[in-house]
């Protein structure tokens, strides 16, 4: 029992890593330059809106540089239920820079300045724009505080080029902070190794697709924030739109704080139990993900805590196994703190991701939502099209 649960609780991820390396690369070289990065795609004609939630306090919006160069193309997307002072900034903020500025109907239950890690809000004013104000073809959702080197017409014009509907992109978080960003830089990193395998795996900071696919992924999407881009991904897959991924890097801010990480990742390991149990009956859409999340995650949770409660030398050799591996996977960006990633590991997988279940409840009653992914085959949303599909392959193929 001891030797089994130590293999599950430090073993799991690192093997998941190994595997989607080996099947990235093999479907890099079958497909050759479908994995390549973009840049090369014609941009002429090219029409794209960028959208920008922003709601609770105006300093959330640290992109405005970034997003000066698009102009009129961005639209920023906020409440009806926001104070005055957040409006007059906001609308100033527009005006210096040819932002448009879109107010949903929606009022949050609980407004207010604080960073919002649950509730609808961010999904409903996604959904409302693209239904109201949204006329391009194609839209990029961008978080307040994400931007990237190269142009954003570059990786909507990979993704006309390619043909697709949705697509999900690479994040790269910031190079300096504390041992707690070099940690979430190795996480991340290996988070989006996945997407080469899984392209339906979306980033909420920032993806990109056409504006009729994703009015029409919208229209069923729960409206749940945590989980909300992996639920979109899955939705536009199941609708039969043509998911793909593109290599194109974003970066975005982790916390750089213990207490802004702790209260970030509860609302994560709250959004995996609303993903890989409250909607556990979609397992077999996807069975070696949810196999992962449902089983490896939380099923065997007790075994886990049973094997370092009695430990033994079998937990001392999965560990010593864990960390050459972790070395192997993370060698190109290997640093010192990699040496901390398997207690990083425990914490958010023996203490954090119980504490999620709690926190899912804490998220789930005062908006009455509770996450029920509902999937309509044949339904679309307002002005959108049937899906483009295409025959059964890697995506961009």
């Amino acid at each position: 029992m001891d030797w089994t649960a130590s293999l599950l609780a430090l073993l799991a991820l690192p093997l998941l890593a190994v595997l989607v390396d080996a099947v990235g690369a093999a479907r890099s070289s079958r497909f050759g330059t479908e994995h390549r990065e973009p840049g090369s795609a014609s941009l002429e004609g090219l029409s794209f809106d960028v959208l920008v939630p922003i709601y609770g306090d105006i300093r959330y919006l640290t992109n405005v540089d970034f997003l000066h160069t698009y102009g009129p193309q961005v639209i920023l997307c906020t409440t009806s239920g926001e104070t005055d002072d957040f409006r007059r900034s906001l609308q100033e903020t527009a005006a210096n820079h040819g932002f448009r500025v879109f107010q949903s109907d929606y009022v949050p239950p609980s407004a207010g300045t604080g960073r919002r890690t649950g509730g609808t809000v961010r999904d409903r004013v996604i959904r409302d724009a693209l239904n109201a104000v949204v006329q391009a073809e194609y839209v990029v959702c961008l978080d307040a505080d994400s931007t990237s080197v190269r142009p954003l017409s570059e990786l909507v014009g990979e993704l006309r080029r390619r043909g697709d509907d949705v697509a999900s992109i690479e994040l790269v978080p910031q190079e300096e902070g504390s041992a707690l960003v070099q940690l979430q830089r190795h996480e991340y990193r290996l988070a989006m190794r996945l997407r080469f395998v899984m392209p339906w795996l979306l980033s909420g900071a920032c993806h990109a697709g056409t504006a009729s696919a994703m009015r029409a992924i919208m229209a069923q999407h729960s409206l749940f924030f945590q989980g909300n881009d992996v639920e979109t991904g899955l939705l536009g897959e199941r609708l039969g739109y043509r998911m793909t991924h593109i290599p194109f890097a974003v970066n975005t801010d982790v916390p750089a704080s213990l207490r802004a990480w702790w209260r970030q990742r509860l609302a994560w390991a709250g959004g995996e139990f609303r993903l890989y149990i409250v909607n556990i009956r979609f397992c077999f859409w996807h069975p070696f993900f949810w196999a992962y999340g449902s089983v490896v995650l939380f099923a065997f949770l007790v075994l886990r805590w049973e094997a370092l409660v009695h430990p033994g030398l079998s937990l001392l050799a999965a560990a010593t196994l864990y960390f050459g591996m972790i070395y192997a996977i993370h060698w190109k960006g290997r640093n010192r703190w990699l040496l901390l990633m398997p207690f990083y590991t425990l914490v958010t997988s023996l203490i954090i991701l119980p504490l999620g279940v709690v926190w899912y409840f804490a998220m789930a009653i005062p908006e009455k939502n509770f996450g029920l992914i509902r999937f309509h085959r044949g339904a679309v949303g307002s002005r959108a099209p049937g899906p483009r599909r295409k025959a059964v392959g890697v995506a961009g193929a």
